[in-house]
């Protein structure tokens, strides 16, 4: 029926937003590179509690504190957090770059899932992957701090939203030298965001500028790194959770394309849909995420997979959450399994 729920909560909460709400809003996004180095903070005191107590008790603290205070504001810990990310991004070359790499800030601020370990993070996964096919990529020194302005718009922050759509404009037309190189983006909202929603926000200049960008999403930068590949060997199979975003940008095919490279079975779960995730929303309210992936759960418990598969971080934090499998993004194993035997 092409209705777009989403766009439908956010004009209302435009149209709800407050003086304050906006100046709050305008404030977090020209700080936005404070606020990450705090979430980071956060996320290795979180992980420093949790490997010394069991995480269902960190689950009823923050509930507790959800109760006094707002669970529209306080996020809970439904189940164990993944490690911080790296305080320092990999080093890169812009000389012999074939593409920008802007790592998004959820994978600047959320590592790997508990149970892998910390390195390589995915920056360091990306890089060391599309330098090992011949395709290197170049990060930006001044990446930390930008956004794809998706969070903004979520909550119906006007302000926030057109200053950081216009920053990160300005940014990717001063990297990308004008256009001259593509940029490649990490995480499937991200690039959803940038696509379809930035330009919408900006002055006719930048508008021009953002139409005559090339801005990749990971997946099709993959899917075309394969012939450069070689695997050293294969899993027997893969679970496979394609995102409201790579449904949206048609990327699913590419997806299950790079499964298939990585394992001899790629199995979708019946039921699997929406996550429920949304961003933020797993962490505010991590019952939506359990409602939404039930199905998807019973057909994980019955046919375990290798690995279990994602392309977006927040949605594999929520699987994880609800359906107690470690979900990471396609390109852990992608990388691993091309590597040295």
């Amino acid at each position: 029926m092409q209705i777009n729920t989403g766009d439908l909560i956010k004009g209302f909460r435009r149209a709800e937003s407050t003086t304050s709400r906006e100046h709050a809003g305008l404030a977090a996004a020209k700080h936005w590179g404070q606020i990450e180095r705090l979430a980071r903070r956060a996320m290795s005191a979180v992980n420093g509690v949790q490997s010394r107590m069991d995480v269902k008790v960190l689950t009823e603290l923050t509930n507790a504190a959800r109760c006094v205070a707002s669970s529209d504001l306080i996020p809970s810990i439904p189940g164990p957090m993944p490690h911080p990310a790296p305080a320092h991004l990999p080093h890169t070359e812009r000389q012999s770059a074939r593409a920008v790499y802007f790592p998004t800030c959820i994978n600047r601020i959320f590592g790997r899932d508990p149970d892998k370990p910390r390195t390589p993070s995915l920056p360091e996964a990306f890089v060391t992957l599309s330098a090992r096919a011949g395709m290197p990529l170049w990060i930006p020194d001044d990446v930390r701090g930008l956004c794809c302005s998706t969070p903004w718009a979520s909550k119906g922050l006007a302000d926030g939203h057109q200053w950081m759509a216009e920053a990160i404009c300005d940014a990717l037309w001063r990297w990308t030298d004008h256009g001259s190189l593509p940029i490649v983006i990490d995480a499937a909202s991200c690039t959803h965001g940038l696509l379809e929603d930035v330009a919408k926000h900006v002055d006719d200049s930048r508008r021009a500028q953002m139409e005559a960008l090339s801005i990749r999403d990971s997946i099709t930068w993959c899917r075309d790194l394969l012939p450069h590949l070689s695997a050293n060997r294969k899993l027997e199979t893969v679970a496979l959770h394609p995102t409201c975003s790579t449904t949206h940008l048609g990327l699913n095919h590419d997806l299950k394309t790079i499964a298939s490279f990585l394992a001899d079975t790629t199995v979708v779960p019946v039921g699997t849909t929406c996550c429920g995730t949304a961003g933020d929303r797993g962490l505010l309210h991590p019952e939506l995420v359990v409602s939404a992936t039930r199905d998807e759960k019973a057909g994980l418990e019955a046919s375990a997979a290798q690995a279990y598969l994602s392309a977006n971080r927040t949605c594999e934090m929520g699987l994880r959450h609800a359906t107690g499998q470690p979900y990471e993004s396609f390109i852990f194993p992608l990388e691993e399994l091309t590597g040295p035997a």
